[in-house]
């Protein structure tokens, strides 16, 4: 056996156990998820971040969660703030994005959209990714200075928050 079929057997097996709705499994394939797992389990982790999980798992699932630091998790994450399914959780999925420290520069106009049509929290881990985060192009920077600003003149319920993005988006621009 190979090890890549090694490591799908334990990928899948991790994915069986989170899924499977009994807790003693679940915490079992979370404490193998940092040795075992890779970018395939972060939408089952997810899936019971949406059930309010225990408190021991939910200490697990953050704690696996927060630390996603291949490039590879990008895409699942950013699958998961689209799916409606996990709107519940979209400030949690922000979270993760932010506290992995994971480059989603090439997500900005997409997480400027979602801090204009989300909720209050969803908006304030949006500012935080942007803040903690270098390297976005600049065409993308005027564009979400151009969105910000559309929303702000619609008299947005959250319109301070939203200039404080603005205000951060525009320092990242003349740096």
């Amino acid at each position: 056996m190979t090890e890549e079929t090694k490591t799908t057997k334990k990928v899948q097996k991790i994915i069986v156990e989170l899924s499977s709705g009994d807790e003693t499994k679940i915490i079992a394939a979370l404490k193998r998820v940092p040795h075992d797992g890779n970018y395939q389990v972060i939408l089952p982790m997810l899936e019971i971040l949406t059930k309010e999980p225990s408190s021991e798992t939910r200490i697990l699932l953050e704690k696996s969660l927060h630390n996603l630091n291949e490039t590879n998790c990008v895409a699942p994450l950013i699958d998961a703030l689209k799916n409606e399914n996990l709107k519940s959780i979209r400030a949690e999925i922000l979270t993760c994005i932010w506290q992995s420290g994971l480059d989603v520069s090439e997500e900005l106009e997409f997480l400027i959209q979602l801090s204009i049509d989300e909720d209050y929290m969803t908006a304030v881990e949006v500012m935080t990714i942007i803040d903690n985060m270098e390297g976005f192009p600049d065409d993308s920077l005027t564009n979400s200075i151009k969105l910000m600003d559309q929303a702000l003149d619609a008299n947005h319920e959250n319109a301070k928050l939203l200039g404080n993005i603005r205000q951060i988006l525009l320092e990242k621009l003349l740096d």
